[in-house]
C-alpha cells in the first residue's frame, strides 16, 4: 500500500521538502502525520481525506448537502451517538448503515455504535464541516443540548417556571448559555439580519432572515420545554427585567462571535402561548461604501455633487427594511472630515461611526426628534442627520435649521422620490419652503443578487414580462455557497432627483407626483425601474426580485 506522503507528492499537491518538513514535525510532536500536514496549512482537509480515501480504500464524498437522507436513517441513530463521535448516518440497508466519518484512523467507536445500535457499520469520508452541516440539517440546532439539559432536568419541560429564582438558575445553567450561543453563532454563520423566535401552544418556531427573506432553522421540537429559559438568558443578556412577561421590552448587548463583534439589539413582546423575541444583529464594524451597495459610478458623481452642497435637506424614501439608513451612514462616512462637526439623531442607533455624535431619542421621556433637533443646534453642528421626518413640526425645524446654513440628511416614507414634496406638503410644509430647502429626493428598494457561484443563463422566458424577453436574464440554480437558495446578498435599486429648477417650478404649482416623475423623464433622470431593469441586464438579480419591489407598468 503506497503510502500518504508518495500519494500527495504524486499528486503534486505537496513538495518532497515539505513532506520532510512535516515527517521532523511529526517525529518531534508525537502528532500523526495528517494532523501536522493540515496545521502546517500544506494540504486541506479535503484533499487530504481524498489521499487518505484512496490510501485506505474508503469512498470520499466531496459534499453531504445534494444527498437526500431518510427519516428512517435519523431515527435509527440517536443524536447523542452522532453528535459525542462527530458523525453522520447517511443510508439504512437491511442490517446496515452507511455513516460519514471525518477521523478514518479512529476506528475504536465503530464497536461501540455496532453494540447499542444493533446494525453492521460502512464508513465513507467526509470532512468536518460537511458533517457539521448535514447534522444541523437533519437534526436541528441545538438537538444535542437541548437533549443534555431536559435529560439532567427533567422539572424544565414545565412550558412556565413558577419560581423566580428558577428562572435565574435555569438560564444561567451552562448548557442553557451553550444553546442560545449556538442559535447566535449559527445566526452570524448565516449571514441572518435578524432572528426570531416565536412561540406556539405546541411547538417554538425560530426563524432567521437572511436577505430580507425569512427561513424556518430546523430545531428539535424538545426545544418548547427550554423556551422560557431560552428568554431568561437573553434577558439577563440585556439587562432587562426577567421577572416581567406582561409588558414588552428592549435592550441591546454586544458579543464576540467567530472572531467579530456584534451588536445585538433585542425586541421582547408578550403573546398568548410566551414572550417572542426578535434579535436584530448588526455587526459593530460595519463596510461603509455607496459602491459596495449598488450604486453606479456614473450616479456616484452625482451624489457627490449634491453633498457637497453646503445647506439644504436631502431626503432618501421608501419603505422600512429598504436600506435607507444604511445608505445614509455611507454618505456621511464620504463627508466625515475632521473640519467638520456631524451630529445624528437616530432611533434607534443602528451602527456607531468613529467621529459622529449619535443621539438615540426616547419617546417615553418626552425626548422626540423634534426636542433633539432643537437642542443640538447650539453644539455648533455643520451636518446633521435626522432618523425620520415624521410630523409637522420635525419637518418645519429640519427646514429652518437648513435655510440658516446646514446640510442635513433625513428619511421619509414615501413609495418614490417624485412623491417626496407630496409628503411635505402634506404634513403642512408651505410649497416655496421645500423648494428652498430641499437638495435632492432619493428613493431605493433592496433586492436579492443572484448567487456568482451557480449563476445560469434562463432559457426559459413564457413566463415573463415582455420586457425581458428581449435581455439576456440569469438565475440562480442553487448550490452550497447560498444553501440552495440561488441568491446571496443584496443590491439597491434608487432613482435620485435633485431639485431642478423645472421640478421646483412643479413643487411650487403643487404638481402631483405623475407630474414631477414625468418631468424626471424628460430631464434624463433614471427611475427605481430604470435601475432595476438595467442591473437584470447585467445578471446581477432575477426579473422575480425586481417585479416585487418595482411597478413595470410606467
Amino acid at each position: 500500500m503506497a503510502k500518504i506522503g508518495e500519494i500527495l507528492i504524486q499528486k503534486g499537491l505537496l513538495s518532497s521538502e515539505q513532506f520532510d518538513e512535516a515527517l521532523k514535525e511529526s517525529k518531534k510532536t508525537g502528532q500523526v502525520i495528517g494532523k501536522v500536514l493540515l496545521s502546517l496549512e500544506l494540504v486541506t482537509q479535503e484533499q487530504l481525506l481524498e489521499v487518505l480515501g484512496e490510501q485506505l480504500g474508503i469512498p470520499f464524498y466531496r459534499s453531504l448537502k445534494d444527498m437526500n437522507i431518510s427519516q428512517d436513517v435519523i431515527d435509527a441513530v440517536p443524536v447523542k451517538f452522532v453528535s459525542h463521535y462527530k458523525i453522520m448516518p447517511l443510508i439504512k440497508q437491511g442490517t446496515k448503515i452507511t455513516i460519514a466519518v471525518s477521523e478514518p484512523m479512529a476506528i475504536w467507536f465503530i464497536e461501540d455504535l455496532r453494540l447499542h445500535l444493533g446494525y453492521d457499520i460502512e464508513r465513507i469520508l467526509a470532512t468536518e464541516e460537511e458533517i457539521l452541516a448535514a447534522m444541523r440539517k437533519y437534526y436541528g440546532l441545538g438537538a444535542k443540548t437541548v437533549e443534555d439539559i431536559l435529560a439532567k432536568s427533567p422539572a424544565e419541560k414545565k412550558t412556565q417556571v413558577e419560581e423566580i429564582e428558577d428562572v435565574g438558575k435555569t438560564a444561567e445553567a451552562s448548557s442553557v448559555i451553550t444553546l442560545v450561543n449556538q442559535i447566535l453563532s449559527e445566526a452570524i454563520s448565516a449571514r441572518a439580519t435578524d432572528i426570531h423566535i416565536e412561540p406556539y401552544r405546541e411547538k417554538v418556531r425560530v426563524r432567521y432572515r437572511i436577505d430580507g427573506m425569512l427561513y424556518d432553522m430546523n430545531v428539535s421540537e424538545q426545544i418548547r420545554h427550554l423556551h422560557q429559559a431560552i428568554v431568561s438568558r437573553i434577558k439577563i443578556l440585556s439587562n432587562l427585567n426577567v421577572v416581567e412577561k406582561r409588558l414588552p421590552q428592549d435592550g441591546r448587548f454586544i458579543v464576540k462571535i467567530q472572531n467579530n463583534q456584534v451588536d445585538l439589539r433585542i425586541s421582547i413582546i408578550p403573546s398568548i402561548a410566551g414572550e417572542g423575541v426578535v434579535i436584530r444583529v448588526l455587526p459593530v464594524r460595519f463596510l461603509l461604501n455607496l459602491e459596495t451597495l449598488g450604486f453606479f459610478p456614473h450616479d456616484l458623481k452625482e451624489l457627490e455633487i449634491i453633498m457637497k452642497k453646503p445647506h439644504g435637506i436631502i431626503f432618501l424614501t421608501g419603505p422600512t427594511g429598504s436600506g435607507k439608513t444604511t445608505t445614509l451612514y455611507s454618505c456621511l462616512n464620504i463627508i466625515n472630515k475632521d473640519k467638520v462637526k456631524i451630529i445624528t439623531i437616530e432611533d434607534p442607533v443602528e451602527y456607531e461611526l468613529n467621529g459622529v455624535m449619535q443621539i438615540q431619542i426616547n419617546p417615553r421621556i418626552g425626548f422626540t426628534f423634534s426636542q433633539a433637533l432643537r437642542s443640538i443646534l447650539r453644539h455648533d453642528p455643520d451636518i446633521m442627520m435626522v432618523g425620520e421626518v415624521r410630523d409637522l413640526e420635525t419637518a418645519e425645524l429640519a427646514i429652518r435649521t437648513a435655510l440658516t446654513g446646514h446640510l442635513i440628511f433625513s428619511t421619509l416614507h414615501t413609495n418614490d422620490a417624485a412623491s417626496g414634496a407630496a409628503r411635505l406638503m402634506d404634513v403642512g410644509i408651505q410649497p416655496y419652503l421645500v423648494t428652498s430647502s430641499v437638495n435632492a429626493f432619493i428613493a431605493q428598494r433592496l433586492v436579492r443578487m443572484i448567487c456568482p457561484a451557480c449563476k445560469e443563463k434562463r432559457n426559459d422566458k413564457d413566463n415573463l414580462a415582455d420586457v425581458f424577453k428581449s435581455m439576456d436574464v440569469y438565475y440562480g440554480r442553487g448550490c452550497p455557497e447560498c444553501n440552495n437558495l440561488g441568491y446571496r446578498g443584496r443590491t439597491v435599486i434608487y432613482e435620485i432627483y435633485p431639485m431642478t429648477p423645472e421640478i421646483q417650478e412643479l413643487v411650487l404649482a403643487k404638481a402631483s407626483a405623475a407630474c414631477i416623475k414625468q418631468k424626471a423623464r424628460e430631464l434624463g433622470f433614471k427611475s427605481l425601474k430604470d435601475i432595476g431593469l438595467e442591473k437584470v441586464k447585467m445578471g446581477l438579480t432575477t426579473p422575480e426580485e425586481l417585479m416585487q419591489v418595482v411597478e413595470l407598468k410606467d
